[in-house]
């Protein structure tokens, strides 16, 4: 029999969810039914009225849900700890990949902690760890998928791990009580983007991918194909340019939509094309200095910009956003289509790509018999 999951994609203007059903036989995924619902008063009761909706089209019921969100509330970060073992000829067990793994995550915690405090209001011991994976191993420079009963003197181990604050932990944990359902997973909708695009782990692996959404721009810096993962944001996306429709023609912030979707989409005359373009001018600047403060920060920390960025996001439709990126730095500009979603079919209409890479995630995480899920859950349960 096969199984259903909700899918959510918590943005900060809607709650996209998609009911997933996932083959017993292959273990692939099948969208039927999605919806999009506005969130209004309040995150949770938005969440709540998608996942009625769902069940009202699809007639059925699901006992678990998997969660993505904006790095807003789930921030993301990769941690690289190499380790010089005393004897190279003796083989790699399980008691040293613990040692190593509670290793990296205590120092993964630490580097956390800092950060959160210096770019939130919260303090250090705020930080609390909610899932980690394991992105990169390498013995002695050669990448492995499993180091068991390999020999060699030098092991890397990248991992990257999904943190938050204590009081948004304790929101999500109230919502999945709200939703009477099972969260089987907590992610950053950009590491689902970037899993989604399959990197190689080499230089070639290096992207920026751009996701544009309604209030803010999240820009993930991907190097060698995860050995840096990193998410920074602003808060200026597609939803200021409708703003700027509505209050310079008159219309309904619904209508200045509609307006800009046809801008994007070129269904506009030539005449109204310059009209709107010379309206956005202003935003598209603001948004430009956004860009440019993240990456003036990635180039700082890491000495290193990729050339080629990955765009996503309904506000990374307008023409002037890609125009824009061409001409500061000359970046080789690619999208993240619904066909880079190769294990989920989609019976439906839907292109909303972050809500479709989490649904790909979910059915790519490792499975319980792995070894490095139960291990990386012990340890972060455990540094805690």
């Amino acid at each position: 029999m096969n199984k259903n999951l909700i899918v959510l994609d918590i943005g900060t203007q809607f709650i996209k969810a998609v009911l997933l059903e996932i083959t017993q036989e292959d273990k692939r995924g099948i969208i039927r039914f999605w919806t999009k619902e506005p969130i209004v008063k309040s995150i949770n009761e938005a969440c709540q009225k998608a996942v009625k909706n769902l069940e009202k089209k699809s007639g059925l019921k699901s006992q678990e849900f998997f969660l993505g969100t904006n790095s807003d509330i789930l921030k993301g970060k990769t941690t690289t700890v190499c380790y010089k073992r005393e004897n190279p000829n003796q083989k790699i067990d399980i008691s040293e990949l613990k040692y190593l793994i509670q290793k990296i995550q205590w120092r993964a915690l630490d580097a956390i902690r800092k950060e959160l405090a210096a770019e939130t209001e919260f303090c250090e011991t705020d930080a609390k760890l909610i899932d980690g994976s394991i992105v990169d191993i390498k013995v002695d420079g050669h990448p492995i998928s499993d180091p068991i009963g390999f020999q060699g003197q030098n092991i890397c181990l990248t991992v990257f791990n999904s943190y938050t604050s204590l009081p948004w932990l304790n929101n999500l944990n109230k919502l999945a009580n709200d939703l009477k359902l099972k969260m089987v997973g907590l992610c950053p909708v950009a590491y689902a983007l970037f899993h989604c695009l399959d990197l190689e782990k080499s230089s070639k692996g290096s992207v920026l991918i751009i996701d544009v959404g309604a209030k803010i721009t999240e820009i993930t810096l991907v190097k060698n194909g995860g050995e840096i993962i990193e998410t920074k944001n602003f808060h200026l996306g597609g939803q200021a340019f409708s703003r700027i429709l509505a209050e310079f023609l008159g219309l309904k912030l619904n209508e200045a939509d509609t307006l800009k979707i046809k801008y994007c989409k070129k269904e506009l005359s030539s005449e109204a094309k310059k009209k709107i373009e010379k309206l956005f001018v202003s935003n598209i600047s603001s948004w430009l200095k956004g860009i440019k403060v993240v990456l003036d920060g990635f180039a700082d920390k890491y000495k290193f910009i990729p050339p080629k960025i990955f765009l996503c996001g309904e506000g990374s439709k307008l023409p002037m956003i890609e125009s824009g990126l061409k001409k500061e730095k000359e970046f080789k500009i690619n999208y993240i289509f619904p066909r880079d979603i190769l294990k989920i079919e989609n019976k439906t209409k839907l292109e909303e790509m972050p809500v479709m890479a989490l649904a790909e995630l979910y059915l790519d995480l490792p499975a319980e018999e792995s070894i490095f899920p139960p291990i990386l859950r012990r340890v972060i349960k455990l540094i805690q």
